[in-house]
């Protein structure tokens, strides 16, 4: 009886595990908005597009406002549900966390720094088109 429980837990391990390393997949056109506080302290929203292409735990593509002001992707990388990337912009690094949501929703933050120093975040949530 105890042998026959240890190979069903080894199946069901074996079986299962797959699914559990899988990363989730970003790949696709995903919009959005990105929502902080302006320098007066009133709240403020821009809207944001995003085109992901995965390639494992890789991940490439471009982000930004709506339109032609789209900035490339650079240290795209996800880890289970936790997608991290950087975009570059004409007066700073902006560093992007989210998390990957089952329901096709991409949310978390932006850190960004001027080049004089001033640091910023706001929350970010994306979905899939």
């Amino acid at each position: 009886m105890i042998l026959e429980m240890r190979a069903l837990l080894l199946a069901l391990v074996i079986l299962l595990a797959p699914l559990a390393a899988r990363a989730a997949d970003v790949s696709g056109k995903w919009s959005g908005s990105m929502d902080m506080k302006g320098a007066d302290g009133t709240p403020q929203s821009m809207p944001v597009t995003a085109e992901f292409k995965q390639d494992g735990k890789t991940v490439t593509g471009t982000a930004g406002r709506e339109g032609d002001d789209q900035l490339t992707v650079q240290k795209g990388t996800i880890d289970g549900d936790d997608f991290t990337f950087e975009v570059e912009g004409p007066d700073g690094v902006y560093s992007v966390k989210l998390k990957v949501g089952g329901d096709g929703q991409l949310k978390g933050e932006v850190n960004f720094s001027d080049q004089s120093g001033n640091k910023q975040t706001a929350s970010l949530t994306l979905n899939k088109v």
